[in-house]
């Protein structure tokens, strides 16, 4: 396949719906209010569910029950709830198989909220960072829809599978996708984001995520913490005896908050040390 049939897709990938439109503008509006986007949300049944699903599991680890749409967007924060209006939209579209990377649309909307809630954790308090890093953290794989959707449409999807059972390492991930698409999911998921009029930051924090120091000083530190949470997180196996390891070497790498980290990793793998 070439990059041209891979940005022509890319093109042709579907509107975002009217939940989604809604969401992102009362998130524009520096006039709206909580009470506005509760209201917003509230129109839309998966999304509703799915916030208040994730506001009362412990992958957010709030301390109280959150009852009521309300409260679970105030508690959230506009980004993450333009998160989740994504992720639900993604889960309602009929045609979306992520099959040829093994996994299907509810492990894609569980991988995602466990990459939001990890950044969420790690970054905890510091908010100049989150209002960049929240949404990002959501949507760094939804590349490999487009790509999966390419491996259906030429019948690659045995062919695709069996490479993908080789891959070890998240280096090996973007080798193969170089290697059959000429692009890696997250170049891919950075053109959707551009499209979608997204801030440059953030679709930037995506593109370079692999290659953090091609990316502007601006960008560089974004893309080199979604790196770090990919490699503890990702929609592909991880054995986390090596993947901890090279996330630390990473940390270490970049003068990231490594405390933070390590606090953040014990507590979602249930570990007793790192």
């Amino acid at each position: 396949m070439t990059k041209e049939i891979i940005l022509d897709k890319v093109k042709a990938f579907p509107p975002l719906d009217d939940t989604v439109t809604k969401v992102m503008a009362v998130c524009n509006d520096i006039e709206s209010s909580v009470g506005d986007l509760a209201k917003v949300v509230k129109s839309d049944p998966m999304t509703t569910t799915n916030i208040l699903k994730a506001a009362n599991s412990p992958l957010y680890g709030f301390s109280r029950e959150i009852k009521s749409i309300e409260q679970a967007v105030s508690i959230f924060g506009m980004e993450t709830v333009k998160g989740f209006a994504f992720s639900s939209f993604l889960q309602k579209k009929p045609d979306l198989d992520l099959s040829p990377y093994g996994i299907d649309s509810r492990d894609f909307a569980s991988i995602s909220e466990q990459q939001n809630s990890f950044v969420a954790k790690w970054y905890k308090g510091k908010r100049a960072k989150l209002d960049v890093l929240i949404l990002p953290s959501f949507l760094m794989e939804i590349g490999k829809i487009v790509l999966s959707s390419l491996v259906i449409e030429h019948n690659k999807k045995d062919e695709f599978q069996a490479l993908i059972k080789q891959v070890k390492s998240l280096d090996d991930m973007q080798s193969l996708e170089k290697k059959v698409f000429g692009i890696t999911n997250e170049e891919v998921t950075g053109i959707l984001l551009q499209d979608w009029n997204f801030d440059p930051m953030m679709y930037n924090a995506i593109k370079y995520l692999n290659n953090p120091e091609q990316a502007e000083e601006s960008v560089r530190e974004f893309a080199q913490i979604l790196q770090v949470v990919k490699t503890v997180i990702s929609t592909q196996p991880l054995n986390l005896d090596e993947s901890v390891p090279t996330a630390l070497s990473l940390i270490e790498k970049y003068g990231l908050d490594r405390k933070s980290f390590e606090m953040v990793v014990k507590e979602h793998f249930q570990l007793e040390s790192v």
